[in-house]
Protein backbone atom coordinates (compact mmCIF):
# COMPACT_ATOMS: atom_id res chain seq x y z
CA UNK A 1 0.00 0.00 0.00
CA UNK A 2 1.39 3.14 -1.01
CA UNK A 3 1.84 6.25 1.13
CA UNK A 4 -1.25 8.99 1.29
CA UNK A 5 -0.58 11.55 -0.96
CA UNK A 6 -3.59 13.75 1.79
CA UNK A 7 -0.96 13.19 4.94
CA UNK A 8 0.52 16.41 6.14
CA UNK A 9 4.79 16.25 6.68
CA UNK A 10 6.14 15.80 9.98
CA UNK A 11 8.09 18.97 10.38
CA UNK A 12 7.93 22.24 12.85
CA UNK A 13 5.75 24.94 12.77
CA UNK A 14 6.77 27.45 9.74
CA UNK A 15 7.33 31.04 10.53
CA UNK A 16 4.64 33.86 10.82
CA UNK A 17 4.63 35.99 7.88
CA UNK A 18 7.71 38.32 8.50
CA UNK A 19 7.42 42.25 7.99
CA UNK A 20 9.77 41.91 4.97
CA UNK A 21 7.57 39.82 3.06
CA UNK A 22 4.42 41.38 0.85
CA UNK A 23 1.15 39.63 1.39
CA UNK A 24 -0.58 39.60 -1.84
CA UNK A 25 -4.10 38.28 -0.47
CA UNK A 26 -4.89 36.92 3.35
CA UNK A 27 -8.28 35.17 4.15
CA UNK A 28 -10.14 32.67 6.31
CA UNK A 29 -8.82 29.19 5.22
CA UNK A 30 -9.19 25.64 6.54
CA UNK A 31 -6.71 23.06 5.79
CA UNK A 32 -8.74 19.51 5.32
CA UNK A 33 -5.60 17.00 5.64
CA UNK A 34 -6.29 14.40 7.59
CA UNK A 35 -8.88 13.36 9.64
CA UNK A 36 -9.02 17.17 11.76
CA UNK A 37 -9.76 20.29 9.92
CA UNK A 38 -7.71 23.08 11.13
CA UNK A 39 -9.05 26.49 10.77
CA UNK A 40 -7.31 29.49 10.13
CA UNK A 41 -5.73 32.28 8.36
CA UNK A 42 -4.04 31.75 4.82
CA UNK A 43 -1.53 34.58 3.44
CA UNK A 44 0.09 34.44 0.39
CA UNK A 45 3.09 36.37 -0.45
CA UNK A 46 5.42 36.33 -3.10
CA UNK A 47 7.67 33.33 -1.51
CA UNK A 48 5.01 31.00 0.04
CA UNK A 49 1.44 30.37 1.21
CA UNK A 50 1.09 30.02 5.24
CA UNK A 51 -1.45 28.72 6.94
CA UNK A 52 -1.74 30.01 10.49
CA UNK A 53 -4.30 27.74 12.59
CA UNK A 54 -6.98 29.51 15.23
CA UNK A 55 -5.74 29.75 19.15
CA UNK A 56 -8.58 27.08 19.66
CA UNK A 57 -6.65 24.18 16.72
CA UNK A 58 -3.24 25.51 18.13
CA UNK A 59 -4.79 24.15 21.38
CA UNK A 60 -6.02 20.90 19.57
CA UNK A 61 -1.86 20.91 18.54
CA UNK A 62 -2.40 22.18 15.22
CA UNK A 63 0.57 24.19 13.78
CA UNK A 64 1.66 26.83 11.28
CA UNK A 65 2.16 25.64 7.79
CA UNK A 66 3.75 27.08 4.50
CA UNK A 67 4.14 25.77 1.07
CA UNK A 68 6.89 27.45 -0.56
CA UNK A 69 5.88 28.30 -3.73
CA UNK A 70 9.17 26.93 -5.96
CA UNK A 71 8.01 23.64 -4.78
CA UNK A 72 4.55 23.78 -6.28
CA UNK A 73 3.68 21.21 -9.34
CA UNK A 74 -0.17 22.10 -9.43
CA UNK A 75 -2.88 23.72 -8.25
CA UNK A 76 -6.14 22.13 -8.88
CA UNK A 77 -9.48 23.48 -8.42
CA UNK A 78 -11.57 20.45 -7.13
CA UNK A 79 -14.15 19.84 -8.87
CA UNK A 80 -12.30 20.94 -11.47
CA UNK A 81 -15.76 22.38 -13.69
CA UNK A 82 -16.56 25.21 -12.53
CA UNK A 83 -20.60 23.87 -12.45
CA UNK A 84 -19.48 20.79 -11.27
CA UNK A 85 -21.21 20.00 -7.72
CA UNK A 86 -19.83 17.11 -5.11
CA UNK A 87 -21.91 14.87 -3.37
CA UNK A 88 -20.69 16.14 0.34
CA UNK A 89 -17.43 17.65 -0.27
CA UNK A 90 -17.01 21.68 -0.51
CA UNK A 91 -15.03 23.24 -3.50
CA UNK A 92 -11.24 23.49 -2.51
CA UNK A 93 -8.21 24.12 -3.76
CA UNK A 94 -5.39 21.27 -3.51
CA UNK A 95 -1.89 22.37 -4.30
CA UNK A 96 0.24 19.56 -5.17
CA UNK A 97 3.95 19.33 -3.65
CA UNK A 98 5.95 16.31 -3.51
CA UNK A 99 5.98 15.43 0.32
CA UNK A 100 1.52 16.02 0.22
CA UNK A 101 -1.36 17.61 -1.58
CA UNK A 102 -2.61 20.32 0.47
CA UNK A 103 -6.26 20.79 0.39
CA UNK A 104 -7.74 23.89 1.14
CA UNK A 105 -11.15 25.31 1.55
CA UNK A 106 -11.14 29.07 0.61
CA UNK A 107 -14.40 31.36 0.93
CA UNK A 108 -13.61 31.93 -3.27
CA UNK A 109 -11.84 29.21 -4.32
CA UNK A 110 -11.08 30.92 -8.38
CA UNK A 111 -10.31 33.90 -7.25
CA UNK A 112 -7.50 32.51 -4.96
CA UNK A 113 -6.59 30.46 -7.90
CA UNK A 114 -6.28 34.05 -9.79
CA UNK A 115 -4.46 35.37 -7.32
CA UNK A 116 -1.43 32.21 -7.28
CA UNK A 117 -1.76 32.65 -11.00
CA UNK A 118 -0.79 36.45 -10.40
CA UNK A 119 2.16 35.95 -7.92
CA UNK A 120 3.52 33.44 -10.49
CA UNK A 121 3.89 35.61 -13.47
CA UNK A 122 4.78 38.68 -11.34
CA UNK A 123 7.70 35.87 -9.97
CA UNK A 124 8.34 35.46 -13.72
CA UNK A 125 8.80 39.34 -14.47
CA UNK A 126 11.25 39.09 -11.92
CA UNK A 127 13.37 36.18 -13.29
CA UNK A 128 11.74 32.81 -11.06
CA UNK A 129 10.45 30.72 -13.66
CA UNK A 130 9.11 28.16 -12.30
CA UNK A 131 5.43 27.78 -12.90
CA UNK A 132 3.08 24.99 -11.68
CA UNK A 133 0.11 24.01 -13.98
CA UNK A 134 -3.17 25.20 -12.76
CA UNK A 135 -6.19 22.95 -13.30
CA UNK A 136 -9.49 24.58 -13.61
CA UNK A 137 -12.31 24.03 -16.27
CA UNK A 138 -15.23 26.77 -17.23
CA UNK A 139 -13.90 29.55 -15.52
CA UNK A 140 -12.39 32.96 -17.10
CA UNK A 141 -11.65 36.02 -15.27
CA UNK A 142 -12.43 39.36 -17.60
CA UNK A 143 -9.88 40.96 -15.04
CA UNK A 144 -7.11 38.45 -16.65
CA UNK A 145 -8.11 38.22 -20.21
CA UNK A 146 -6.12 38.72 -23.06
CA UNK A 147 -8.26 39.78 -25.36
Amino acid sequence: MGKSRSKLPKVGAAAPVGDDERVRKSGDADLQNGWLSRHGTLALTDDRLVFSPTVLDRAMLAKRREIVLDEVSEIERFPKHVDTGWAGRRARVLVHTEPCIYELMVPDIDAWIDAMEKVYELRAKAGRRHKPTITREGYENLLLAEE
